[in-house]
């Protein structure tokens, strides 16, 4: 009987270790900031694949916002078994956790496997004033 409890403890922590899937970078999301929050961006993918271009809006408190004609940078993450499918970044993204001393992160609405980590050089100000960004698909590859 008493093996039957070690045999109980182990089942839980393998259950654990399979909930934990590793995260992989999927690729670069860059865009550039217009008047009014408008989002003009490109995806590249971390293996083959060509480019998608994206248009869309960001959300953000007034204070700390990021001026218009900014660039910004997230790197894509998800799982490591998702695949990079055509249009996969067209939806709502808001902002979720992060790890202390990192900017926030946004996670997808639709597919909340994907999430944008912020990587712009202007800091976590400008990340933690971004509440949301929606991107619309307007070109794939052929």
């Amino acid at each position: 009987m008493r093996y039957g409890h070690w045999i109980a403890v182990l089942l839980l922590l393998a259950n654990g270790a399979l909930a934990q899937e590793s995260r992989t970078n999927l690729g670069v999301l860059t865009c550039t900031l217009g008047d009014k929050g408008t989002l003009t961006c490109g995806f590249k993918p971390t293996e083959s694949g060509a480019e998608e271009r994206y248009v869309g809006t960001i959300g953000s408190r007034i204070e700390g916002a990021p001026a218009s004609k900014v660039v910004l940078i997230w790197a894509v993450t998800g799982p490591a078994s998702l695949k990079v499918s055509a249009g996969m970044l067209a939806q709502r993204f808001v902002k979720g956790g992060g790890p202390a001393a990192q900017p926030p992160t946004l996670v997808g609405e639709m597919k909340s496997a994907i999430i944008l980590q912020f990587e712009t050089n202007n800091g976590t100000e400008a990340s933690d004033a971004i509440t949301h960004v929606e991107l619309k698909l307007i070109t794939t590859p052929a």
